[in-house]
């Protein structure tokens, strides 16, 4: 897995994220927990300004599938503005923050964010972020961003 933590990062691997957004996301995974969470992310380009909870229709405790309906709704409210759906979040309650097989199998676009938060150790979540293109995961810096 490609990582962008070593060396110069590459300014089209970063992930600005505000503080607060990241907070509500590690909030969502806490308040879910022992079951996976699950929301989608909202912005332009490589900023995520807004996480939106969705509802985790799958009923184990292991996989996560955000409610279509949810995302309906959500791409109407968007509609009229430059801000889109980027990609999507979920929470790995009892393992580490990276792609499961059934993450990169299941994703259906190259352009699709995955946010993932550990709370493998639940006093220091950790979230990760990536971009799954083809099979082939690629980690993304994130860049908590204070000004949203």
């Amino acid at each position: 897995m490609k990582t962008v933590r070593h060396g110069e990062p590459d300014r089209t691997r970063l992930l600005r994220i505000p503080s607060h957004v990241l907070a509500d996301i590690v909030a969502h995974a806490v308040a879910e927990a022992p079951r996976e969470c699950c929301g989608l992310l909202v912005g332009t380009g490589d900023s995520v300004d807004e996480s939106v909870r969705t509802p985790n229709l799958e009923p184990g405790v292991t996989r996560f599938l955000v409610d279509p309906g949810a995302q309906v709704v959500l791409m109407k409210r968007l509609r009229g503005t430059r801000r889109e759906i980027l990609g999507a979040y979920h929470s790995h309650p009892q393992s580490e923050p990276v792609p499961s097989p059934s993450d990169i199998a299941e994703n259906f676009s190259n352009d699709f964010l995955c946010v993932i938060v550990s709370l493998l150790e639940a006093q220091r979540p950790i979230t990760r972020a990536y971009r799954i293109r083809s099979g082939q995961v690629e980690e993304l810096e994130i860049v908590p961003d204070a000004s949203g």
